[in-house]
This record gives structure tokens, C-alpha cells and sequence, in this order.
């Protein structure tokens, strides 16, 4: 993988950033993305052409405010009613970068199993948000109008997404393409 593929505009630099932001040398960027803890993405700024990585997987804690920012946002969005001591799972997904390729969203929207599952365990509860300016053809699939699900949980990103976040504020992230079966195992899991 060279950096140089990314650039389409030679007048604009190009650099390459680690996972907090922070800029690092090609070498490093090479040896993280072949360790298969990391994935990335390129973006232009209007000065740059940037490459950053992306943990594929993560585990953290969010504060009580942001996951009750979350929790009302979704309730606004989607019209649901969550309770403060469900764990909440949300399937995030960005605008596809090939127009004539099928999007990962159509596959994971469609298992009815996995929906039936979240039906059933009211402990958990779970949704599909797409980005800002991706509107998606099913009525139970909401837009992130505000770009605030993005902005606090997928900051950066491409493809299927997504978290799971405890009520005490512990979250799994997977970043990409994912199994969804084995999503139903990993929220109820104690970690």
C-alpha cells in the first residue's frame, strides 16, 4: 500500500495520522495496518490528503452525559422509548464509496433473526443510524440528521459500524465489516 495512491491532486500534501490524530511517519502506518488491529480511511481537507487509522476493535468507557446525550438523541431520532438500564447496541453506517456495489447495509438490515433477537430481550436494544446526508429505503433505518452519533461514537469511519454501550457507560466498538451473528453473544457478554 503506498500513500501516494491516495493523493489525486499533487499540489496537496499528504500525511498520514495514528488513531488519536496524531501524525505518524509511512513506516508506522505500514506496520499497523498490516498487524490486522487496524484499518483506515483517506480524506481530503481542502489544504491535505489524509490517512488515518481506525482501531478495528475497541473497548472503553463513555461518561454518564454522553451516553445520556446519545440515549435522548435516539429517542428524538427514532421515536423510541429506551430505558436507562438497557444496553444499547447501534449499527452505524457511512455513505458507500462505490456507487455500483451493493452497500453492507443491505445485508445487515435484512436478517430478521438479529432484529427478532433485540425484539425479544428487552434488556438490550438496538438500532440502525446511517450518516448524515444517507438516507436509507426502511422505515425502521434513521438518519443521524444532526451528525451527533457520528461526531460522539464514529468520528471516523467508512462501510457498517458498530457499538455496544453498557448502562454504566463500558463500550465495544467494531469498526467495518463485522459478524452480526456474533453480536447477540458479545452484548450479553460481562466485560
Amino acid at each position: 500500500m503506498g500513500f501516494t495512491c491516495l493523493g489525486q491532486s499533487p499540489e496537496k500534501p499528504g500525511y498520514l495520522f495514528n488513531e488519536k490524530g496524531e501524525m505518524i511517519t509511512q513506516d508506522v502506518f505500514s506496520k499497523k495496518t498490516k498487524s490486522n488491529k487496524y484499518t483506515w480511511i483517506a480524506y481530503e481537507t481542502k489544504d491535505s490528503i489524509n490517512a488515518r487509522l481506525i482501531l478495528i476493535e475497541e473497548y472503553g468507557e463513555i461518561s454518564t452525559e454522553k451516553r445520556n446525550q446519545v440515549l435522548n438523541y435516539l429517542k428524538k431520532i427514532t421515536g423510541s422509548t429506551i430505558n436507562e438500564d438497557q444496553t444499547l447496541v447501534i449499527n452505524f453506517a457511512f455513505k458507500k464509496s462505490m456507487p455500483n456495489q451493493p452497500h453492507c447495509l443491505d445485508y445487515y438490515s435484512s436478517v430478521k433473526s438479529y432484529r427478532n433477537f433485540f425484539k425479544r430481550k428487552k434488556q438490550f436494544i438496538q438500532f440502525y443510524i446511517t450518516e448524515k446526508g444517507f438516507v436509507y429505503p426502511k422505515d425502521f433505518v434513521f438518519e443521524d440528521n444532526n451528525d451527533i452519533i457520528r461526531k460522539l461514537l464514529f468520528p471516523f469511519g467508512s462501510g457498517c459500524n458498530y457499538i455496544i454501550i453498557k448502562p454504566d457507560g463500558k463500550f465495544y466498538r467494531q469498526m467495518g465489516e463485522h459478524h452480526q451473528d456474533q453480536i447477540p453473544s458479545k452484548v450479553k457478554a460481562d466485560w
